[in-house]
């Protein structure tokens, strides 16, 4: 089934198992996904504001074009999603342990996509992003809390001000101007 401009109510996509679908231009907001899991779906230019994330799956899904900003993602689960040109600013990728309010646990997102994505002031606390590509992604304000950066693609990313403390960096792609976009945010001076 295929959806277009549909704007979802609050409850009428709790619980539910979601295959090979594409949503078009349709509108989540404050939509409870409380326990609903998605597969092999493809949202494009769709708005998620205010979504409320709970036990819900998202696995071989693509986003482009969709709004996923000011949103916790910490009870959601990504495999193998593409995030290419979406939206995702001033949100946070954690994941919460079980049982607890706090404690932080690994959260892998390693067959993730966020090329030539906007993930202006977004926070990643603890991800796994071993070979994720940000290739020309906007990291501006981005922190990386205890990530796992390994092998990861930052070519053309904007790193002004972006963090990584704590962060694991091993063989991770960086272009001169993102190289020296991030030299001159921690107070280098290019000379």
């Amino acid at each position: 089934m295929n959806y277009r401009d549909k704007q979802f109510h609050k409850e009428e996509l709790k619980g539910e198992q979601i295959a090979n679908t594409k949503m078009i231009a349709c509108k989540f907001v404050g939509t409870d996904l409380k326990f609903s899991s998605f597969t092999k779906c493809v949202f494009e230019n769709c708005d998620f504001t205010g979504v409320l994330f709970e036990g819900t799956s998202f696995e071989d899904c693509s986003f482009g074009g969709s709004k996923l900003s000011n949103l916790d993602f910490s009870p959601a689960v990504f495999i193998k999603c593409d995030f290419r040109a979406a939206v995702i600013e001033n949100s946070i990728f954690q994941r919460i342990k079980a049982g607890s309010k706090s404690e932080t646990v690994r959260y892998d997102l390693r067959e993730c996509l966020f090329a030539e994505t906007s993930l202006l002031n977004t926070v990643w606390i603890k991800c796994d992003l071993t070979n994720v590509d940000f290739t020309e992604a906007k990291l501006a304000g981005a922190v990386f809390d205890k990530c796992k950066l390994t092998k990861a693609k930052l070519g053309g990313a904007d790193l002004a001000g972006t963090s990584f403390e704590g962060s694991t960096i091993d063989q991770t792609e960086l272009d001169t101007a993102g190289f020296i976009q991030y030299g001159n945010s921690r107070g280098f001076i290019l000379c």
